[in-house]
């Protein structure tokens, strides 16, 4: 931004000569909007760095604390869209930027923008405000739009009177597109949706409610795996969390209570019809683990990950539970610790898997217990087995050493020279922090013990209420 550049062109002929050379042009960039926060590069280490530029959404929550769910998260009454408040700033940004923090390219939206891919052809597909999806050019056209039932129809208009997606989206019947949406290698879409539905059969409340008046009933957000055709909109495939999990067997395991904040999705979703809607399984991520034909579903609220066969084979249907990797799982654990709250597991070209560990309610962490801590995690799941083995964890730290917790969204990814981008998209600000998230890429201690070396770190630093969900580094787009 706010650059000087000069263009040379030589005119080159078949043959490959220079026929000749135009005169010199020059172009001024524009400048970045003022309300931006600061990107600040403390380490940058070009030889041990992967190639390419860090891509990553960031979303501006700086309101949204002190706002309600309509407010906050881009739902709306469905009315006419008229509004009795300031519209805000917009809330969802896309950034790709080089070694030294310079924005190269954003891209931005009035609502919030997810989990974010540079495509091959360097388009770019993203989820938006928890109900859409959008396929871009570099200039921001939009090239393919979907949308869940919901946001056409009942949340067409925010609270501030702006439609949130187009007027010709390729509607998919679900209630909600949330966390994910990626291309399977078969062509089509798999993203998660939810349902809400009333359970009966709990014999005590476990969130605080009167048991002279509890009706032994919970109003539950579940989540549901979907695989549809990009081109139709036709639902191929639905795995129902419903079908697999019950609460009633253990109800002070599973998370019925929910998180308490209007704000955030689904509640945000459900709450205008049913007050009593409960944030039960918070699903965060789908991952295809195609060697094994097992999708992997991060259910953040249950600390579980969950395989489930991906097509039909040999061995049975789609959509079959395979294994249960937690606390809560079939699966034993013979070494480290298990996941708590995680997002984003990658499968490994070697088969194991790589996870963002947010460590909520880590056993003896938090106000009476050790400090609590948020890593990158490399596990060996072998169903066959019936075990998990832990391989490899970095903590995350600030630029200084200290170690941080994320007690939000995050991601881990690797790189094509081994490397590790981690994520950590919702750090505690206080008057001696001003950084709310950093991308910082490791490289991993080579005799393979725990830990690693940080050659890149970007942050995010201008106080509280911007978040990023997840990061990737990608091949630039300009040559």
């Amino acid at each position: 931004a706010d650059t000087e550049y000069t263009i040379e062109i030589d005119v080159v002929d078949a043959a490959g000569s220079t026929a000749g050379v135009l005169d010199p042009t020059t172009f001024t960039s524009g400048s970045l909007p003022d309300h931006l926060p600061e990107f600040r590069v403390p380490v940058a280490d070009g030889e041990r760095m992967a190639d390419g530029l860090p891509l990553f959404n960031l979303l501006d929550l700086r309101d949204d604390f002190d706002g309600d769910a309509d407010e906050a998260s881009g739902g709306g009454d469905g009315t006419d869209g008229s509004t009795e408040s300031t519209v805000p700033p917009p809330a969802g940004w896309i950034f790709l930027v080089d070694a030294e923090g310079e924005v190269v390219w954003y891209h931005v939206e009035d609502h919030p923008v997810g989990e974010v891919t540079m495509l091959a052809d360097a388009t770019i597909l993203f989820e938006m405000n928890d109900t859409a999806a959008r396929r871009i050019d570099l200039r921001g056209d939009v090239l393919d739009e979907w949308a869940s039932t919901t946001i056409v129809d009942r949340l067409k208009f925010d609270a501030f009177g702006r439609q949130v997606v187009g007027d010709d989206p390729l509607v998919v019947d679900i209630d909600a597109m949330h966390h994910e949406h990626r291309i399977l290698p078969d062509g089509t879409h798999v993203t998660l949706s939810t349902e809400l539905r009333v359970l009966d059969g709990f014999d005590e409340p476990q969130c605080g409610e009167d048991p002279a008046t509890f009706d032994g009933t919970y109003h539950l957000v579940g989540d549901i795996v979907v695989i549809f055709d990009p081109s139709t909109g036709d639902v191929l495939q639905e795995i129902n969390l419903f079908d697999h999990v019950d609460p009633r067997i253990d109800p002070e395991a599973y998370n019925l209570c929910g998180l308490p904040f209007d704000f955030v999705f689904p509640n945000w979703l459900y709450r205008g019809l049913d007050d009593e809607a409960r944030d039960w399984t918070h699903g965060n991520a789908v991952e295809l683990d195609e060697a094994n034909n097992t999708l992997i579903v991060s259910i953040r609220h249950l600390d579980a990950l969950l395989g489930f066969r991906w097509l039909d084979d040999a061995d049975g249907a789609a959509g079959e539970l395979l294994w249960h990797s937690g606390p809560l799982g079939d699966l034993e654990l013979v070494s480290g610790e298990w996941h708590r709250h995680q997002h984003a597991p990658e499968v490994q070209a070697d088969g194991t898997v790589l996870v963002y560990d947010n460590g909520n309610n880590r056993p003896g962490h938090g106000p009476d217990g050790e400090p609590l801590y948020t890593r990158a995690v490399l596990y060996d799941l072998d169903p066959a087995a019936g075990t998990v083995e832990q391989l490899w964890e970095y903590r995350i730290t600030d630029a200084d050493g200290n170690v941080l917790y994320s007690a939000a969204v995050g991601d881990a990814d690797r790189l094509a020279n081994g490397n590790v981008l981690v994520v950590d998209g919702f750090l505690v600000v206080d008057d001696a922090n001003p950084v709310s998230a950093q991308i910082v890429e490791i490289v991993p201690a080579d005799d393979g013990a725990d830990g690693g070396e940080a050659v890149f770190r970007l942050e995010v630093a201008d106080g509280p209420g911007w978040l990023v969900y997840r990061g990737d580094r990608v091949p630039s787009p300009f040559g």
